[in-house]
């Protein structure tokens, strides 16, 4: 342990010097076992310019550190959360995500305009990585268009917007045909987001709820629009994530053949999936992203342990069907680690499904075009040291951390 902490103070050292664009220093990490998918293997492995080798035994390394036993995994990620876009306490919410190894977050919506003036915190190799949807499309009167009513109304657009009808195609585009889709698609481009992110919200309901007042913000796009929304988003090389609210949602989301589904379907309303649903998901390779904790909102209700049921119940129809789960949470004071500790309560999944959902999958479905989530020769030198074994004691493994290396910078 003392030759670990005495590399790891010099290394910081040689680190701190350009804290944003660092120096990249070569380094060489012996005894210690690495996360391969499945198990943990003895490797000495070496970082050479932000990357990893597993075969560069005549590389000068500056700095060796004896990881002496210790275990070796990729960065958690936050596949779902909203909480990145104010500058209220950011500087807390970066670091909380950093101290508990979460590297990338994929934020599921967002206002340009506001994001614009704090960009420059994330994407580097000392901070968190971000994916950003921006606007998000819906129907009239659509989630989140109420959302960014009270948002208005509270004077969190003050210097932004004056009106609700300033912030459409800013905070959401209204999208009820398809000639909205082809007249209003180059302004969702011009955004550069990294994905497409659809609101779909009890669409069994959808003619029943479009002119009614009474359903404002709980209700989303027509349902028959979303194939030629994918497919629009696909011809632009762009993946889509879809907001669910029910198995309805599920079903018409995977059916026109989105890449990913933002919440587990049924939270609030306890219904099952359709086994065929799941199977579907699975062939086609459709991520769906977890949000389970948020069924915690409803713990005064009558109902609140059958809810859990069958979020549980769910997640096994899932998981036998073979679909790719990721780890997200939807809430804003959390960093995963706490959806993360639901989902372990659950007891669905083992410790090695529960580790590879949370550092594989939520990485892979947040940055997919990036090198991360594997620990694997060429790829991003960005990985968690830990002193105990997750496959054994999976509970609390954030707190297990004892070094933090990103892109070959130590964060420690």
């Amino acid at each position: 342990m003392k030759k670990l902490l005495l590399a790891l103070l010099l290394a910081s050292v040689i680190i701190a010097c350009k804290p944003d664009n660092p120096v990249h220093v070569q380094m060489q990490l012996s005894n210690g076992y690495w996360f391969n998918g499945s198990d943990f293997e003895e490797k000495t492995v070496w970082i050479k310019d932000g990357t990893l080798s597993f075969n560069e035994k005549t590389v000068l390394s500056d700095t060796i550190i004896d990881l002496e036993g210790k275990y070796v995994i990729p960065p958690f990620a936050e596949a779902h959360n909203h909480n990145l876009e104010s500058d209220y306490e950011l500087e807390e919410r970066i670091n909380s995500y950093l101290d508990n190894g979460v590297f990338y977050v994929k934020h599921l919506s967002s206002i340009k305009k506001r994001m614009d003036s704090l960009i420059h915190f994330y994407n580097k190799p000392t901070g968190i990585d971000v994916s950003l949807a921006h606007a998000p499309l819906t129907g009239t009167g659509g989630h989140p268009i109420a959302l960014r009513k009270r948002y208005l109304e509270y004077g969190y657009f003050d210097g932004l917007f004056n009106t609700l009808e300033e912030i459409e195609t800013h905070g959401y585009f209204i999208i009820d045909t398809e000639a909205d889709l082809e007249s209003k698609w180059q302004r969702i481009l011009s955004f550069q987001p990294d994905f497409i992110k659809i609101n779909l919200l009890y669409s069994e309901e959808f003619q029943k709820r479009k002119n009614d007042t009474a359903y404002f913000g709980k209700k989303g796009l027509d349902p028959k629009l979303v194939p030629a929304i994918v497919a629009k988003a696909h011809n632009s090389n762009l993946r889509v994530s879809a907001h669910v609210a029910t198995s309805h949602d599920f079903h018409v989301a995977v059916s026109s053949g989105v890449d990913e589904i933002a919440h587990l379907p049924e939270i609030h309303n306890g219904q099952p999936i359709d086994p065929k649903d799941a199977n579907l998901a699975a062939k086609q390779g459709t991520v769906v992203v977890t949000t389970a904790s948020l069924v915690t909102k409803n713990k005064e209700r009558d109902n609140y342990q059958a809810l859990v049921d069958n979020i549980r119940s769910n997640l096994e129809t899932l998981k036998q069907a073979g679909v790719i789960v990721a780890v997200g949470s939807d809430m804003y004071n959390d960093n995963s680690v706490e959806e993360f500790q639901l989902l372990h309560s659950l007891e669905v999944y083992s410790n090695l499904e529960l580790l590879k959902m949370w550092c594989e999958n939520s990485a892979t479905t947040t940055l997919p075009h990036r090198k991360v989530s594997f620990l694997k020769d060429g790829y991003e030198a960005s990985f968690l040291v830990l002193d105990k074994n997750p496959l054994v004691n999976i509970k609390d493994v954030n707190q297990s951390i004892v070094l933090k290396v990103k892109q070959g910078s130590i964060l420690n």
